[in-house]
C-alpha cells in the first residue's frame, strides 16, 4: 500500500476556497482504480491542510496523477498556495488484529 501525505501551504484567506475546490477531486479520486481512501484534513493546531491518501500500488497512484481532475485541481490552486506542496510517499502494510 502507498500512503500519500501532502501538506498544502495555503494562504489563510484562500483556505475555504481550496477546500471547496478539493471536493470534486476527493469524490472522483475515491472512484479511481486502486484507491483505498482519499481525504483532506485540517490541522486543529496550526490550521494547515493535508491530503492523506491510500493507494493499492504505485501504478494506481501514478494513473491517478494523470487524470483530468487531478491536473485541474493543481492548476486551480496555483495562486492559493504559498510554497510547493510538501509530499511524502510511504510504503505501508496493514497490521491485522492490532
Amino acid at each position: 500500500m502507498i500512503i500519500v501525505n501532502a501538506i498544502l501551504p495555503v494562504k489563510e484567506e484562500k483556505k475555504e476556497e481550496v477546500i471547496e475546490q478539493a471536493e470534486t477531486l476527493i469524490k472522483t479520486s475515491r472512484t479511481h482504480d486502486g484507491n483505498i481512501s482519499y481525504n483532506l484534513y485540517r490541522d486543529v493546531l496550526d490550521d494547515s491542510l493535508i491530503f492523506i491518501e491510500k493507494w493499492e500500488s504505485q501504478e494506481a497512484l501514478q494513473a491517478h496523477m494523470q487524470t483530468p481532475e487531478f491536473i485541474e485541481f493543481g492548476k486551480s490552486i496555483e495562486e492559493s498556495v504559498t510554497a510547493p506542496l510538501d509530499i511524502k510517499l510511504i510504503v505501508g502494510e496493514e497490521v491485522k488484529g492490532a
